[in-house]
């Protein structure tokens, strides 16, 4: 299972994983820590991939998302799964 830290990875680290992943790819459970209100968090997921964010996000989280399920363990803020 992935895990990326924002705290460590940057938001574009993060996102071009969740982008790359492969049809038939056993490894689609991602682990966030560390949001810490970064905004565009899992955005453009085009693959069935569970992502658990564990902090708060800001705008726009897990936009433009279509097959994955993400849950935020926190807040979010306006646009939160906007598509």
């Amino acid at each position: 299972m992935p895990t990326f830290d924002l705290s460590i990875s940057s938001l574009r680290e993060l996102n071009t994983a969740l982008h790359q992943v492969e049809e038939g790819n056993n490894d689609i459970h991602f682990d966030i820590l560390n949001p810490r209100g970064h905004h565009a968090v899992a955005v453009g997921i085009a693959a069935h991939l569970t992502v658990d964010i564990k902090g708060s996000v800001g705008y726009y989280c897990a936009g433009m998302n279509d097959g994955a399920d993400i849950v935020i363990h926190g807040s979010a803020g306006p646009g939160v799964a906007e598509n």
